[in-house]
């Protein structure tokens, strides 16, 4: 994979070239009218791969234009729904501890794009062209039933597993739920691209690191991923391969709708359990990480630290999951958090000490949280993001 990764091919950013088709043929539209038709590979390809027709189902490449000598990293959300002020300030988040350029693959519904485009348009880094973002509309492969996918699990939350169709010249990117919050630089996650071998398309963090009371061992009702089956909140996706990839002539649409369509009356999670059996029979193309750049409510809720993290560690993404950055009486110090990076400016290189001392400040007020026990590991590691952050941010700057 190449990590200098690529963007293009979408009429809302006149930056972009027109793209050629890509390997997998799927056709994708709002409504269902035809089947979509299979790809004819018969195994697995990988885009490391020296074979020239594997070469060739990369497709075309166009890098970003640099900013300071850096080519962006591409990070993509899907927002439907009320879920635009928490999908800011989770941009927000990769943007303040970040100095490298930025660009954000945004798949939304019409009517949200004005009310982002103004948000996002104000940054002063957007201005700076350190930040860029493009728009995707919400498109289902034709041939599938788009309201019943829609409305599975969380509105619009499916629409993730093709984004590899429809971002089809981006060589990779980090997909990330709207409810999280990252608490490290966006390069230490992007580093792990490096880390893939010839095979892997993606990384994962598990679902669960309790064996005994993980919810897939416990309560799921079809095939999952490992031992405690995997969460995908937070989901690095090697799209070149994911275009690339055939098992049996299916490709990863394909396959996927085939999940779906026999396991539809099985899953609770939609899209992350379509996801679990996916990788349950290709268990050779996930790369496992760990919790810590994945970490829940489900981690500490119940007074253990169930990431065992170290005294020299920090959790690196913060998710939100369970509505955890909005539930006040359960879930109080996910919710200041929140409410103090959505009070941030946004703008790269934040004040470390201010923000830190009052996250100190709230949490100190607050009465009940099992998660409490965590607060110095999230604070030890905002403290340090922020500071190098802050200084290399500088540096840049005044160079420029």
């Amino acid at each position: 994979m190449e990590t200098k990764s690529t963007c293009g091919g979408d009429e809302e950013d006149s930056a972009d070239s027109s793209a050629e088709g890509s390997p997998d043929t799927t056709r994708y539209s709002e409504a269902a009218n035809s089947p979509a038709g299979d790809a004819e590979s018969a195994t697995p390809v990988s885009a490391a791969s020296s074979d020239p027709e594997a070469k060739a189902a990369e497709g075309p490449k166009e890098d970003l234009p640099y900013w300071h000598g850096q080519t962006a990293m591409h990070l993509a959300c899907v927002i439907c729904g009320d879920r635009v002020p928490e999908a800011l300030v989770m941009m927000k988040s990769g943007l303040v501890f970040s100095s490298s350029p930025l660009k954000f693959h945004i798949f939304t519904e019409d009517d949200l794009r004005k009310d982002l485009s103004e948000t996002l348009d104000a940054w002063q880094d957007v201005k700076d062209s350190r930040v860029s973002y493009k728009f995707y509309p919400i498109k289902y492969p034709l041939g599938v039933d788009a309201k019943v996918w829609r409305a599975t699990f969380q509105p619009c939350a499916t629409m993730r597993l093709f984004i590899p169709m429809l971002a089809k010249d981006v060589d990779a990117l980090v997909y990330l739920d709207t409810d999280t919050l990252f608490l490290t630089p966006v390069e230490k996650l992007w580093k792990h691209f490096s880390k893939f071998d010839n095979t892997q398309l993606t990384a994962l963090t598990p679902e669960s690191e309790d064996l005994v009371n993980g919810w897939y061992p416990r309560f799921a009702k079809h095939p999952f991923y490992g031992k405690a089956g995997l969460n995908s909140g937070v989901m690095m996706m090697n799209l070149t391969r994911m275009r690339s990839v055939r098992y049996k002539g299916k490709s990863w649409s394909k396959e996927l709708i085939n999940i779906f369509e026999e396991y539809q009356q099985k899953i609770s999670w939609g899209d992350q359990c379509i996801l679990n059996i996916y990788f349950s029979r290709h268990p050779e193309l996930v790369y496992d990480y760990p919790c810590d750049w994945n970490y829940r409510p489900d981690h500490c809720m119940y007074g253990v630290n169930n990431c065992h993290l170290s005294n020299s560690k920090a959790a690196k993404i913060l998710h939100g999951n369970r509505r955890a950055f909005h539930d006040i009486p359960r879930m109080p110090m996910y919710t200041a958090i929140y409410e103090e990076f959505a009070a941030l400016p946004a703008v790269g290189g934040v004040d470390a000490e201010a923000l830190t001392k009052r996250m100190q400040e709230r949490f100190s007020k607050i009465k009940k949280d099992h998660c409490l026990i965590v607060s110095k590991f999230l604070m030890a590691g905002i403290r340090q993001t922020a500071r190098s952050v802050k200084s290399r941010h500088e540096r840049l700057t005044k160079k420029n």
